[in-house]
Formats: structure tokens, sequence, C-alpha cells
């Protein structure tokens, strides 16, 4: 998983508790490492261009918080981004509901 797909999924969890949320960005970096390779390979495109991006405002003076970075994601204007949000989301989703469903009694 890379920096920056670590930072949107990390932004995109709902829970507090620390180890749940290390296993669902653990659950998620396991999940695209699974994928296959030409899925891999679009996600990955997205993401070095996201990351190029996202340095550059930093690197000038406009660089978003987490949360903010992700709103912007969502409502992107290419919808190529906006599927790989959904991508991430969907993942990250189904780790926390599974987490969730194996924590409780």
């Amino acid at each position: 998983m890379f920096s920056y797909e670590r930072r949107v999924v990390t932004s995109m969890l709902t829970t507090d508790d620390q180890a749940q949320r290390s296993e669902v960005v653990a659950f998620v970096g396991g999940a695209l490492a699974a994928m296959p390779e030409f899925l891999r390979l679009g996600i990955t495109a997205i993401t070095v261009a996201l990351t190029a991006w996202s340095g550059l405002r930093r690197v000038v003076g406009a660089g978003r918080s987490g949360p903010d970075d992700l709103a912007w994601l969502k409502t992107h204007p290419i919808g190529l981004v906006r599927q790989w949000v959904r991508a991430l989301q969907s993942l990250v989703l189904f780790a926390e509901n599974e987490k969730m469903e194996a924590a409780t009694p």
C-alpha cells in the first residue's frame, strides 16, 4: 500500500479503537496487494498521480488535511478519481464491518 493510499484509508476509518484501525488498514493493504495486476496497475496509476498532485499542493502551501482531501476526492470532477475513492471506501467498509461483527459477542 502506498503512503497516500494509507492516508486516505486512515481518513475513511470510523472507529477510534487503534487495534481495529490497524487491522482495517492491514486488510485494505492485503486486498490491494491481492488484486489482479491489471486492476492494481490502474489503481496505482491514479495513486501516483494523486500523490504527485497532493505533494505539489503541499510544496506551494496549499496542502489539505486528511478529511478535506477525502471530501475533495469524493467530489472530484474526474470520474476515475471518484471510482478510486469508492474502491478504497468499499474495502474499508467491508473490513470495518467484519471487525465489528467479530468484536461483538
